[in-house]
């Protein structure tokens, strides 16, 4: 049984020689009649980026009544914090800090 085969991978496959224009080498193993070349186009639906971009500017930068939920359960003693959590904002923040430093 031979669990190894070899994949058509792009790196086990050995480099094609590309037509350049003016050469006489053509591309192996195209089947393409006349040169021709792959394209790619991409459409963006204007009247949809613009709706998205006017929903967006309407929202607020901070959500206040999130805040001001937030601020009152730290002011109950009732917002949970595991000392793991607190060990990762210090860390990404001094992290962060570090990295702005270079």
């Amino acid at each position: 049984m031979k669990i190894d085969a070899p994949l058509p991978l792009p790196e086990n496959r050995p480099p094609e020689k590309v037509e350049r224009p003016g050469s006489s080498v053509s591309q192996k193993g195209s089947s393409r009649a006349g040169g021709a070349r792959d394209e790619a186009r991409l459409s963006v639906d204007r009247d949809k980026v613009e709706t998205m971009r006017s929903e967006l500017s309407r929202l607020p930068d901070v959500r206040q009544d999130r805040v001001d939920a937030v601020r009152q359960t730290v002011r109950q003693g009732r917002h949970p914090v595991s000392d793991q959590q607190l060990a990762e904002v210090i860390h990404s923040e001094w992290l962060a800090q570090s990295l702005r430093l270079r």
